[in-house]
């Protein structure tokens, strides 16, 4: 579990670097539903393409508008199993 920015960012950092060992994340079946005025639930599929692997799951997000800007206050993401 990581909580707050610089952990998360930090842990990013080891886990993707090089740029090159992040790849390229696609998402899809997206569904966004407004809980109130300036907060919504976020679920949907991600794939990673990389070189070596494509890791790939979903996500539950909940974002929350701060001065015009979205930002996510919470994310749940899994990693789907293949077998």
């Amino acid at each position: 579990m990581t909580r707050g920015f610089d952990s998360t960012k930090a842990k990013y950092k080891r886990k993707y670097d090089p740029k090159e060992k992040m790849g390229t994340l696609e998402f899809s079946d997206l569904e966004i539903i407004e809980l109130e005025k300036n907060v919504a639930w976020v679920l949907g599929k991600w794939k990673l393409q990389r070189a070596e692997d494509a890791p790939h799951g979903i996500f539950t997000l909940v974002m929350k508008k701060f001065n015009d800007e979205w930002k996510i206050v919470h994310d749940h993401t899994s990693l789907q199993s293949d077998k």
